[in-house]
């Protein structure tokens, strides 16, 4: 049986790659990439419960596997990977998820890992993946995802790009994947899906980057009065001061990677 690696951080487009799958007879097996991010135990609590729905859901036709986690930090630096995620950094805004993602399905053989994209024109790297003009369109006994051409992609970018595979919700809005989950029978999984990086007393704080994406897509009903209004504030803060909010948890970020990879006796 064909296994599906999915990387599934508990939001609305990894769980409609997800659902999508668990619609064939195939094995999916989910993983989870721990940063400390403030948000991790709402993102685990939504993907334990949304996993317990696609079991339970008729349609089922998938063996969900267990999730497996592991640490940023005990993924092993990989000289390439890091040059190539920093030009696409410098050149495209690449995230730093980017370099850990590529470094770990690589670290671990994974036979494609489905990274999920969505179609969003104001997203400067998901657009570089539909400009590259190196997406191949990949028809697998029933399902259909997205990958890119080796001998078309810039060479940075596929680097990062060589063992992931972009799910159906590449072609998708974020409230068309909404529609498909609903047709699928999963209406309470999608009020289930965590998004926000920073959560203010339990709910969506409205300033980080995904709570600003589902905002400015028009999906205010996700959060609360008070994080609308925080991202109102937000808006009228320069552009200098995110900048340097930005470096405070890069380098944050970059001690406690440091700190527990010494603690770890990772290398």
């Amino acid at each position: 049986m064909k296994t599906i690696n999915v990387l599934y951080t508990g939001g609305l487009d990894s769980s409609y790659t997800m659902t999508y799958f668990s619609r064939f007879p195939v094995e999916i097996q989910p993983y989870y990439l721990r940063d400390h991010r403030p948000s991790e135990e709402y993102e685990l609590r939504a993907i334990r419960s949304i996993i317990d729905d696609i079991r339970l859901n008729p349609g089922t036709k998938a063996n969900v596997r267990e999730l497996i986690t592991k640490p940023t930090y005990a993924i092993k630096p990989d000289p390439v990977i890091q040059r190539a995620y920093r030009y696409m950094f410098k050149t495209q805004g690449f995230g730093k998820q980017y370099s850990f993602i590529a470094r770990f399905a690589k670290q671990e053989h994974l036979d494609g890992l489905f990274v999920s994209f969505i179609y969003n024109p104001k997203n400067r790297r998901n657009m570089t993946l539909r400009e590259s003009g190196a997406v191949m369109t990949i028809q697998d006994e029933g399902m259909e995802y997205y990958k890119l051409d080796p001998k078309k992609t810039e060479k940075n970018l596929y680097i990062l790009m060589e063992h992931v595979l972009m799910p159906p919700s590449f072609m998708h809005t974020k409230e068309q994947e909404m529609e498909e989950m609903r047709k699928m029978g999963f209406s309470d999984s999608v009020n289930k899906t965590w998004f926000c990086y920073w959560p203010v007393n339990g709910e969506p704080c409205g300033i980080c980057a995904p709570c600003r994406d589902l905002i400015e897509q028009g999906i205010t009903w996700r959060h609360t009065p008070e994080g609308l209004k925080r991202f109102e504030e937000d808006r009228k803060v320069p552009a200098w001061k995110h900048k340097i909010r930005d470096l405070k948890l890069t380098l944050s970020d970059k001690w406690y990677d440091f700190k527990m990879s010494r603690f770890s006796g990772e290398k």
